[in-house]
Protein backbone atom coordinates (compact mmCIF):
# COMPACT_ATOMS: atom_id res chain seq x y z
CA UNK A 1 0.00 0.00 0.00
CA UNK A 2 1.25 3.46 -0.85
CA UNK A 3 -0.33 6.74 0.25
CA UNK A 4 0.55 10.33 1.11
CA UNK A 5 0.30 11.37 4.71
CA UNK A 6 1.92 13.36 7.48
CA UNK A 7 2.32 13.36 11.23
CA UNK A 8 1.74 16.78 12.73
CA UNK A 9 1.59 18.26 16.19
CA UNK A 10 -0.86 20.71 17.71
CA UNK A 11 -0.42 21.90 21.28
CA UNK A 12 1.80 18.92 22.07
CA UNK A 13 -0.61 16.35 20.61
CA UNK A 14 0.33 14.37 17.53
CA UNK A 15 -2.19 13.61 14.82
CA UNK A 16 -2.04 12.24 11.29
CA UNK A 17 -3.26 13.69 8.01
CA UNK A 18 -3.91 11.34 5.08
CA UNK A 19 -4.64 12.39 1.51
CA UNK A 20 -7.62 10.59 -0.02
CA UNK A 21 -9.83 10.89 -3.09
CA UNK A 22 -12.60 13.47 -2.78
CA UNK A 23 -15.45 10.93 -2.92
CA UNK A 24 -14.20 9.38 0.35
CA UNK A 25 -15.18 12.57 2.17
CA UNK A 26 -18.70 12.52 0.74
CA UNK A 27 -20.26 10.34 3.41
CA UNK A 28 -19.42 10.29 7.12
CA UNK A 29 -19.58 6.50 7.28
CA UNK A 30 -17.18 6.20 4.36
CA UNK A 31 -14.89 8.75 5.97
CA UNK A 32 -14.79 6.90 9.29
CA UNK A 33 -14.20 3.56 7.58
CA UNK A 34 -11.38 5.01 5.49
CA UNK A 35 -9.70 6.61 8.51
CA UNK A 36 -9.83 3.27 10.35
CA UNK A 37 -7.80 1.66 7.55
CA UNK A 38 -4.90 4.00 8.33
CA UNK A 39 -4.91 3.41 12.10
CA UNK A 40 -2.23 0.68 11.86
CA UNK A 41 0.11 3.22 10.25
CA UNK A 42 -0.58 5.87 12.87
CA UNK A 43 -1.25 4.02 16.14
CA UNK A 44 -2.81 6.02 18.98
CA UNK A 45 -3.20 9.14 16.84
CA UNK A 46 -6.32 10.90 15.63
CA UNK A 47 -6.52 10.80 11.82
CA UNK A 48 -7.78 13.59 9.58
CA UNK A 49 -8.54 12.76 5.96
CA UNK A 50 -7.87 15.47 3.40
CA UNK A 51 -8.74 15.93 -0.23
CA UNK A 52 -9.08 18.82 -2.66
CA UNK A 53 -12.03 19.79 -4.80
CA UNK A 54 -11.77 20.64 -8.50
CA UNK A 55 -10.68 24.19 -7.62
CA UNK A 56 -7.90 22.95 -5.33
CA UNK A 57 -9.73 23.92 -2.14
CA UNK A 58 -8.87 21.52 0.69
CA UNK A 59 -11.67 19.49 2.27
CA UNK A 60 -11.22 17.65 5.55
CA UNK A 61 -12.90 14.95 7.59
CA UNK A 62 -11.92 14.32 11.19
CA UNK A 63 -11.80 15.87 14.64
CA UNK A 64 -12.94 19.50 14.41
CA UNK A 65 -10.01 20.89 16.42
CA UNK A 66 -7.48 19.38 13.98
CA UNK A 67 -9.55 20.36 10.96
CA UNK A 68 -9.63 23.98 12.19
CA UNK A 69 -5.87 23.88 12.75
CA UNK A 70 -5.27 22.57 9.22
CA UNK A 71 -7.59 25.22 7.80
CA UNK A 72 -5.49 27.90 9.51
CA UNK A 73 -2.20 26.45 8.28
CA UNK A 74 -3.22 25.59 4.75
CA UNK A 75 -2.53 22.35 2.90
CA UNK A 76 0.81 23.66 1.60
CA UNK A 77 2.13 23.66 5.20
CA UNK A 78 1.52 19.94 5.67
CA UNK A 79 4.85 18.04 5.56
CA UNK A 80 3.59 15.38 3.14
CA UNK A 81 5.50 12.18 2.60
CA UNK A 82 4.71 8.96 0.80
CA UNK A 83 4.20 5.95 3.02
CA UNK A 84 4.98 2.62 1.39
CA UNK A 85 5.87 0.42 4.34
CA UNK A 86 3.70 -2.11 6.10
CA UNK A 87 1.91 -0.98 9.25
CA UNK A 88 3.53 -1.48 12.68
CA UNK A 89 1.15 -4.27 13.67
CA UNK A 90 2.20 -6.33 10.63
CA UNK A 91 5.88 -5.80 11.41
CA UNK A 92 5.28 -7.14 14.93
CA UNK A 93 4.08 -10.42 13.43
CA UNK A 94 7.31 -10.98 11.51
Amino acid sequence: MSFDGAVMERQGEKFAVVAVKLHVLGFSGTCEEAAAKYEPYFPNMPIVLMSQDADGVPKYCGDSQYVAYLDELGAASVPWQTYTSVPEEELALR
